[in-house]
This record gives C-alpha cells, sequence and structure tokens, in this order.
C-alpha cells in the first residue's frame, strides 16, 4: 500500500517542479537535486545503519517506498522550496511556504511510521521535525548559493550555468 502511495507523490511532485516557475536554471535545479539526494540517502544510512536510531522494514516493497522518498521526493521537496522561496518576495509568503513543506514531509514521516517502513526506537517525531526544518534550510542556502553563482555566471559571460 506505501508503495503505490509515494509513487503517486513523486509523480506530482515532478509535475510541480516542472510546471513552476523557477528563477534558477536546469543545470542549477540538478546539481541541487543531486546535491539533496546525496543528503538525505547519507542521512538516512547514518540513522538507521550506523546510529541505529531508527528502523527501516524488511519488507522490499516498504523499504522501496522510504528510498523513493529519501531520494527522489525530499530533493524534489527541496528543490520545489527553492525556487519558491526565490520567486516570493515578502517574508510572510516565504514563511508559509516553508511550513507547508516542512508539515507535508512531516506528513510523509508519519506515513512512514503508519505503513511500518519505519520505526523509531531511540529517535523520536519532533526531532524528525527539526532535523526536516534543518534540511530545508539547508534546501534554502545551496539554492542561495546556486542562484549567487548563476547571476555572477550570467553577467560575467553572458552564458548561463
Amino acid at each position: 500500500m506505501s508503495l503505490p502511495f509515494f509513487l503517486s507523490i513523486f509523480i506530482i511532485l515532478i509535475y510541480i517542479s516542472l510546471f513552476m516557475n523557477k528563477k534558477l536554471s536546469f543545470i542549477a535545479n540538478s546539481i541541487q537535486f543531486m546535491v539533496l539526494s546525496i543528503l538525505s540517502t547519507n542521512y538516512i544510512t547514518i540513522m538507521t545503519h550506523n546510529l541505529e536510531w531508527m528502523k527501516a522494514s524488511r519488507d522490499v516493497t516498504q523499504f522501496i517506498s522510504l528510498l523513493i522518498n529519501r531520494e527522489c521526493i525530499l530533493p524534489l521537496i527541496g528543490v520545489v522550496m527553492v525556487n519558491g522561496y526565490l520567486n516570493f518576495e515578502e517574508k510572510t509568503h516565504k514563511l508559509i511556504l516553508f511550513v507547508c513543506l516542512l508539515m507535508f514531509i512531516s506528513v510523509l514521516d508519519v506515513l512512514h511510521l503508519y505503513f511500518h517502513s519505519l520505526s523509531y526506537p531511540q529517535w523520536s517525531l519532533l526531532n524528525t521535525v527539526i532535523v526536516n526544518s534543518i534540511y530545508l534550510f539547508l534546501c534554502i542556502l545551496i539554492g542561495k548559493g546556486l542562484y549567487h553563482i548563476q547571476k555572477k555566471e550570467e553577467t560575467g559571460n553572458e552564458q548561463n550555468l
């Protein structure tokens, strides 16, 4: 049951990220997606295997849904976060976007608990929310850095990153 749900969420996020207004170029978004995918994969690996604060399910479909979430959905949420952050001018709109995406990621973690693809023997959902908010801040920092590099490239050589 969890695999079709997370695949559907992944497809919806692909459509959102394809058709939204983007300040970052395709290559900058690709770099951001790659870096965020590496970060989220390392996070789940450290938490489940090295520290054993979380336990991943042994069921193949449950584990695949966890991988889709951590390697595809979270980086796409990061791309949506940065492009939305760069598009909005008012701080209230940026804060609303941040809170909505934080709640969305937290609901995905709750669904992992519901579908039994994750369990927290030495961790809590509050800690996960804190880590997710740090993750979104890192998304913004990476995106702002890429946007700065992109603007520098556009003004210097009239080329696009």
